[in-house]
């Protein structure tokens, strides 16, 4: 078969993280929600003390109302949600943190470089919805934990999408069985040929740290990168003796990984610096 070996990155793809029209979720394990729009997902994990999310998609009241209605339509209580844990400080992730603040009074987490990074370099200086518009609570480095009630969530620094980038392995469920799943923070690589050198290296690293961990669930907070539309709508349609998607095993996880590395030595192919 004629399998891509990466996935086509193009500008359409980044006006679509823009497009707050239309929105898709599924819970696809017991504990774990995705909640996505046309390019960008958010997570949401279910604890036995309230919810975590994952990423907040864009800077827009229309996501945020997605993310909570998503919450609502499974049969969890909107009303839960505890904290906001942040990979990265682009405003497609950090997106509409202040409004779980306002209505929720989250904690919200992210490193200290890439709060820094998000104030002085938002991704698009001339739109203010893009600036920096939360406090953070707590910052968080390579080998923190964040624990509520009976879920924790392992931190590692993993910079090269931008300075200081995060990745998250946690524990999920199935019909009782526990996997682990893992979430690389920074999904394309710069575009410079040192800035790919450190993104190359904080990959190897995160694999390594997956592979001791027993990952054997891949998840990615963009949806060009694993047909990340059509994985959710699979899941919403999942039969009961049907398989679940998102279990790739050990070894499928390390072979996923390797886009991000195909993305990566496009890059270095023409890179001057």
């Amino acid at each position: 078969m004629n399998l891509l070996d990466k996935p086509i990155i193009s500008k359409e793809i980044f006006k679509r993280m823009e497009d707050m029209s239309w929105f898709i979720h599924a819970r696809i394990f017991d504990d774990l929600l995705i909640v996505a729009q046309k390019e960008t997902n958010c997570f949401v994990l279910k604890t036995d003390d309230g919810l975590i999310v994952i990423d907040a998609i864009w800077p827009s009241k229309k996501a945020f109302d997605a993310i909570v209605n998503a919450v609502e339509a499974i049969g969890w209580n909107s009303n839960d949600i505890r904290k906001l844990v942040l990979t990265h400080g682009h405003a497609d992730h950090t997106g509409c943190g202040k409004w779980f603040i306002e209505q929720y009074g989250v904690d919200t987490y992210l490193s200290k470089v890439d709060d820094i990074f998000w104030e002085k370099n938002p991704v698009k200086p001339n739109n203010p919805e893009t600036w920096k518009d939360y406090d953070i609570s707590f910052f968080i480095k390579d080998g923190d934990t964040i624990t509520l009630g009976d879920k924790t969530i392992f931190v590692f620094s993993t910079p090269g999408h931008t300075p200081g980038g995060l990745s998250y392995i946690f524990p999920v469920t199935e019909d009782g069985n526990t996997h682990m799943a893992a979430l690389w923070g920074g999904t394309t690589p710069p575009r410079s040929k040192s800035g790919v050198m450190q993104y190359l290296k904080s990959l190897d690293f995160f694999v390594k740290k997956a592979v001791d961990m027993r990952v054997d669930v891949a998840l990615s907070n963009h949806t060009a990168v694993d047909n990340g539309i059509e994985r959710i709508r699979y899941s919403k349609a999942r039969m009961s003796y049907m398989p679940n998607i998102y279990i790739v095993g050990e070894d499928g996880f390390k072979t996923y990984c390797k886009v991000f590395k195909s993305l990566s030595y496009e890059i270095l192919a023409n890179a001057d610096t």
